[in-house]
């Protein structure tokens, strides 16, 4: 009885709701534009890169929570080399870690109490250089409109790159680096730029162990090997 009073109510509200439907399918039909069938497609226009850094130079600052004891504040100069616009080499990404102790740290040495890592053989430790190299993979271009004034051209790209990292006293050990990173054009040819990285190592101890590196910085064209010069001169 109550699963045929159910089904009931389901075909009344059916019934009322079709009409209202089929009217509704029917006035969007005539309101939108009437297209014959040999009509031609809309054509739909893609705009070109408009800002593009094929050789580029950067300078960058960023931001290294080690551990509970130290953090550190690398200064990162990168040069990277553009195949095309949406792959690129970096040849060499050079950084120089400023590191700062913690407060924990420093109470600890006031307390006079030993503190011991459980990696790198005991010693507390944090990377002095960040040496790589690694691809760039730029798969994102676009155009966005800020406070609907101001258009913002930006990239997306992908990175994996492998080097190493000195410490200060362990000295080097070898790592790969994923990361995500990213341009906001500030004219044609140059840009602010923002990353992250993922440095991973292997300690004897840990096993796999990583540390992250999170930073900005800026970015401008360099021509160290005249590719727009020599190109001009051709035409």
């Amino acid at each position: 009885m109550r699963l045929s009073l159910i089904q009931s109510v389901l075909i009344l509200i059916f019934a009322t709701i079709s009409p209202l439907l089929l009217s509704f399918s029917a006035f969007a039909q005539e309101d939108g534009p009437k297209r014959d069938v040999y009509d031609l497609p809309t054509p739909v226009a893609i705009q070109g890169r408009t800002n593009n850094i094929d050789e580029s130079l950067s300078l960058n600052i960023g931001y290294i929570p080690t551990d509970s004891f130290n953090r550190g504040f690398p200064l990162t100069l990168n040069y990277a080399y553009y195949f095309r616009p949406f792959i690129a080499w970096e040849v060499l990404s050079f950084g120089y870690n400023f590191n700062r102790e913690t407060q924990l740290k420093q109470d600890f040495k006031n307390l006079g109490v030993a503190v011991q890592n459980l990696g790198f053989g005991g010693v507390i430790d944090f990377p002095q250089n960040i040496i790589m190299t690694g691809v760039v993979y730029t798969p994102l271009y676009g155009k966005s409109l800020l406070f609907n004034k101001s258009l913002i051209h930006s990239e997306t790209s992908l990175y994996l790159g492998a080097g190493s990292l000195v410490f200060n006293k362990v000295g080097h050990i070898p790592a790969i680096a994923p990361g995500i990173q990213g341009r906001f054009f500030l004219s044609p040819r140059s840009a602010f730029r923002y990353y992250i990285r993922q440095f991973f190592f292997n300690d004897s101890q840990l096993g796999l162990t990583g540390i992250t590196d999170i930073g900005i910085g800026y970015e401008f064209q360099f021509n160290f090997f005249s590719r727009r010069s020599s190109a001009a001169e051709d035409e």
